[in-house]
């Protein structure tokens, strides 16, 4: 559970025995707000949370300055475009993780973590903490370690 401490994607990592850089920040909600974290939005991954028809947990990882095709995910994850809905707070809250701070780092096996093929690239990469008064700096790489099930896709124009 995300603590003012230690939010869960620190937590998780620290586990894992990964390495990764937290920085506190302002709490920032939406793509508005991004600005008080101080760190780049273009090395940056804006995670969205939705929840399936099964109540499985979906996690997207996309560009920080780009906009999810719900198609692409749709397709990527194999099910109808319809089948995607939003995550709500409860469901958040179940990953210890609140609106303004989802994160792609999560070590429950039962959620399907999928982010787009370009972040794969990146020497850093900036990414929620569960907390929306924190980010997480890892390399895509450790994002690879702690998935192995990860599924890269196309998400974005």
């Amino acid at each position: 559970m995300t603590t003012a401490d230690e939010p869960i994607a620190a937590t998780t990592l620290s586990a894992a025995g990964l390495s990764y850089r937290l920085h506190r920040h302002p709490p920032a909600r939406t793509e508005a707000e991004l600005h008080l974290t101080g760190l780049d939005v273009n090395t940056s991954a804006k995670t969205l949370a939705f929840v399936l028809p099964d109540e499985s947990v979906v996690l997207a990882a996309i560009p920080g300055p780009a906009r999810l095709k719900y198609a692409h995910l749709a397709r990527a994850l194999g099910v109808p475009r319809s089948a995607l809905r939003s995550a709500d707070p409860d469901a958040l809250a179940a990953l210890g993780m609140a609106a303004g701070g989802v994160s792609p780092v999560c070590a429950d096996p039962a959620v399907r973590v999928v982010i787009h093929q370009t972040l794969l690239d990146l020497n850093v990469l900036y990414c929620g903490s569960g907390s929306p008064d924190s980010s997480i700096e890892i390399s895509p790489a450790t994002l690879q370690q702690l998935r192995s099930d990860l599924l890269v896709a196309e998400l974005c124009d």
